[in-house]
């Protein structure tokens, strides 16, 4: 069981395109855990991550020296260029180098000359006579670059992620090409992920948007009793990008181009924020009703503590206040853990991770493997319970013993016991508004607004800006 859930959870770590939610794309991961390592990724928009091998589907270059010397790829296998068809994204191509490298003129000559000559490896078409470096950066741990081949009326962008200091050699050893062509957009967000353990931990990421947006950072997120979020932003720089590297603050970053928020979200695009959960998380399980794997309980806290920092928020160590499994009405009755961690402004995000009953056939479908994300109060938490057959996880305190599930004009769609404060209700977690807990002589212990209910399982407290 402990090791289904961590791997599921580890296949985080595989390469994405962006879509508008982050949050739904981490829903979606998880729920493919069996399908095969996707070994392909964007350039563009990318919010990739990668570990010993490059970014992208193919391989990368066996070195600079070979480059020039290798045949040219077959008459017609170049990967076709994208138009350039987006005021922005013609900005973000005629932006100056960024980067605390892009003043070595030595370092971006040598780069143009390199890629330019790793061309025909690289899939790039030779109509793209010009090069461009876009960025390049050394972080603690890591250099980066953002090279783009454009004519015109078309480019195609390539990067590639390598040790500090790596050399223009080292780095197109990292640098691959995308199995297919990838459109141009203002924003480019790439990371990378290294192993640690029985999970990866971000070790970069990589948010490049065009010069003259302000780039800003924020990592105090306190979640409120509502489940708003305050925060302070500081800013990063005004010519467009954010790098974090090894053992740098997680955070939430937010890019505004002429008054414009472009994009507001986790750090490095929505999967490559870096992360300090390599460190050993022991959250209590002391006081939780029901009973689960200690690996299975701690998997969920140390992914919880990651989501924590992933959106610039603050908060103690989560802590498992309920495990068991899920009703029989859940396809599978899977095993299941909510964990949550409250800010000192009172409010909580807390996560459910769900995993499919280890004694199915080997290589067996899984039917359920999700986690779902919620906000709430300590007292009493909500959070959907997903599946065929939808319904309410709510966990409050021991002497409730049954809730209440009211819409938002206040009337009861559904109700359901208690267990030591914690029970599972089937309903529509859409038409949920409040939740109302009460004792055994009927008295209300408390009536609580549900905002992430209605809002959806993939959101804590702050919906993404994506308005490239």
């Amino acid at each position: 069981m402990a090791d289904e859930i961590k791997e599921a959870l580890t296949r985080l770590a595989e390469p994405v395109l962006p879509r508008p939610d982050p949050y739904h794309r981490l829903l979606v991961r998880v729920r493919r855990r069996r399908q095969r390592r996707m070994a392909v990724a964007g350039v563009v928009g990318l919010a990739a991550v990668a570990a010993a091998l490059p970014v992208f589907g193919a391989a990368g270059l066996p070195g600079a020296n070979d480059a020039a010397a290798s045949p040219p790829p077959a008459i017609g296998t170049y990967q076709p260029a994208s138009r350039i068809d987006k005021p922005m994204v013609r900005r973000l191509l005629d932006s100056p180098t960024r980067g605390n490298l892009a003043g070595d003129e030595a370092l971006i000559a040598d780069i143009k000359r390199q890629y330019r000559a790793a061309r025909d490896q690289l899939l790039v078409d030779p109509a793209l006579d010009e090069v461009k470096v876009l960025l390049a950066h050394d972080a603690p741990g890591a250099r980066a670059v953002v090279v783009a081949f454009l004519n015109d009326s078309h480019a195609s962008l390539r990067h590639g992620l390598g040790a500090a200091g790596a050399s223009v050699p080292e780095l197109l050893k990292k640098t691959g090409t995308p199995d297919e062509p990838q459109p141009l957009e203002p924003y480019v967000f790439l990371g990378r992920q290294a192993p640690v353990a029985d999970h990866y931990v971000a070790t970069l990421a990589v948010g490049l948007a065009p010069a003259g947006c302000r780039a800003e950072t924020s990592a105090d997120g306190r979640i409120q009793p509502d489940g708003t979020i305050t925060r302070s932003w500081q800013a990063v720089s005004d010519d467009g990008f954010v790098v974090r590297g090894t053992g740098q603050v997680a955070d939430r970053w937010r890019f505004t181009c002429d008054g414009v928020v472009r994009y507001a979200g986790p750090g490095g695009g929505g999967l490559g924020a870096v992360s300090s959960v390599g460190k050993t998380l022991s959250g209590s399980t002391t006081g939780a009703p029901g009973s689960v794997d200690a690996t299975f309980a701690a998997t969920a806290v140390r992914e919880l503590q990651g989501m924590l920092e992933s959106h610039g928020l603050t908060g103690p160590v989560p802590q498992v206040v309920w495990k068991g499994r899920l009703p029989g009405w859940v396809s599978g009755s899977t095993a299941a853990v909510l964990v949550r961690s409250c800010s000192t402004a009172g409010g909580c995000a807390a996560l459910l991770v769900a995993n499919a009953d280890s004694s199915r056939q080997p290589g067996a479908a899984s039917p359920v493997d999700y986690v779902t994300v919620a906000t709430g109060q300590p007292d009493l938490i909500a959070v959907q319970v997903r599946g065929a057959t939808p319904g309410v996880l709510v966990v409050g305190p021991k002497s409730a013993v049954r809730a209440e599930l009211l819409d938002g004009a206040g009337r009861t769609i559904a109700s359901g016991r208690l267990e030591a404060g914690a029970g599972a209700i089937r309903a529509d977690p859409r038409q949920v508004s409040k939740i109302r807990i009460l004792d055994r002589d009927g008295r209300i212990l408390r009536t609580e607004a549900t905002p992430s209910l209605s809002a959806g399982s993939g959101q804590i407290g702050e919906p993404t800006v994506w308005a490239w």
